[in-house]
């Protein structure tokens, strides 16, 4: 992950360091480690094909480091981190939760949905966005992934998980029926005829509350999939161009949602959610140091998970 020089600070100003992987994803133990791995990786990356853009939301406030890598075999990843959002983490995680009012706050969105919400609660969801970013000769993108969120504001991490994988569509054991479903639910049709259609391997995304009242968000993630687009329709101009312009947009919509959030659609589903309450409490107990984030990641059973803790094929366990 793209964490150079990152230390999380606690309310009491001392800091803490990450376990070393979460979900799969290697994560460095300690900022010296990431200073360090960033090193190691500068001084390869003329083998590879990276592209490193850091750029400020707003003068003088929340900055955004992201690293972007495109791979042999077509596919491409993405860590990035963004420091110090003037969001409390309640709002974005509500943002981030109502999917289908996605468009409201990224640009070029054509559709966003829920495709099926699991008993377990809010969190676990397999959700579908249809996006159309100025990318030359490609008509739109879609992706369908498997949504979790983890609540590990009490384990060692401190934070907020969002996670997210590909379904894995399998076919029915009955030869005369070709239906392919995932946990039960059956693979929808394209939204669109000639979208490219993303093949999402792994996001996880870790966010928690920064600020003496823990009035702000540091967020970080790491992505990894197929978008099916070759690199010669993504040249580094129009990568570095595209990325700042989404980001700023969306930091800007947020920001607009955040000033007026009661009179908004996601602050009336968030007034009227448990769910949403139970999140926000959990961000006030943390931010006043009344957490014990000592707990060992595995132990699941602390791990007060917003999904349940769900391990679906062994994929999505803590």
């Amino acid at each position: 992950w793209l964490l150079q020089g990152l230390e999380k600070q606690t309310t009491a100003g001392s800091s803490r360091s990450f376990p070393n992987e979460f979900m799969g994803v290697s994560v460095p133990s300690t900022p010296a480690s990431a200073r360090s791995a960033a090193g190691s990786r500068s001084n390869t990356s003329r083998k590879r094909d990276v592209l490193d853009i850091e750029f400020e939301l707003e003068e003088k406030g929340a900055s955004v480091e992201i690293r972007i890598e495109f791979y042999p075999d077509g596919k491409v990843s993405a860590d990035w981190i963004v420091r110090d959002l003037p969001i409390p983490l309640h709002y974005i995680l509500c943002m981030v939760n109502e999917i289908d009012l996605l468009g409201e706050v990224a640009p070029y969105i054509a559709n966003a949905e829920v495709l099926k919400e699991f008993p377990t609660n809010k969190a676990d969801r397999l959700i579908r966005v249809v996006s159309k970013p100025p990318i030359p000769f490609v008509t739109g993108l879609e992706a369908v992934a498997q949504r979790f969120g983890f609540d590990l504001l009490d384990t060692e991490w401190g934070a907020f998980a969002l996670a997210e994988l590909g379904p894995e569509w399998s076919k029915a054991k009955d030869a005369n029926n070709a239906q392919e479903s995932w946990r039960g639910f059956a693979r929808p049709p394209p939204y669109q005829r000639g979208l490219k259609e993303v093949q999402v391997e792994r996001v996880v995304a870790l966010g928690y509350p920064t600020g003496p009242s823990g009035e702000k968000t540091t967020a970080m993630g790491s992505a990894k999939g197929d978008l099916n687009v070759p690199r010669s329709l993504l040249p580094d101009s129009i990568l570095h161009w595209l990325v700042k312009m989404i980001a700023r947009i969306i930091y800007s919509r947020a920001i607009e949602k955040m000033q007026q959030f009661e009179g908004t659609e996601f602050g009336k589903r968030l007034r009227n959610s448990s769910f949403y309450a139970r999140l926000q409490q959990r961000c006030r107990d943390y931010s006043r140091g009344e957490l014990n984030p000592s707990k060992a990641v595995n132990e699941s059973s602390s791990a007060g998970s917003i999904a349940g803790a769900a391990s679906v094929s062994g994929k999505a366990s803590l």
